[in-house]
C-alpha cells in the first residue's frame, strides 16, 4: 500500500526514520515534476539523434502531416 504524507512538523522526520530502520515503512522521494522545470521544446531538443538527412525527412513528414489538418475531404 503507498500513502502520501504531508510532514508538518520537523520532529515527524525523526519518527519516519525510525519506523524505516525497523522495517516498518520504506521512505522513497518522489521524483521532480520535469514539466515544471521549463519549456517542452528546452527538455527534449535534440532527443531524437537525428543525421541532417534523417531530420530533414522528419521535417517532411511533419509539414505533410500538417498539411492533411487543412485539406478537405469530401
Amino acid at each position: 500500500m503507498i500513502l502520501t504524507i504531508e510532514v508538518i512538523r520537523d520532529g515527524a522526520f525523526t519518527l519516519l526514520s525510525d519506523m524505516e530502520r525497523l522495517d516498518i515503512i520504506r521512505i522513497s522521494v518522489p521524483a521532480k515534476n520535469s514539466v515544471s522545470e521549463g519549456k517542452l521544446s528546452k527538455q527534449f531538443a535534440g532527443a531524437l539523434h537525428l543525421s541532417d538527412t534523417g531530420y530533414e525527412t522528419y521535417q517532411n513528414m511533419l509539414q505533410e502531416s500538417r498539411n492533411e489538418w487543412t485539406r478537405d475531404i469530401y
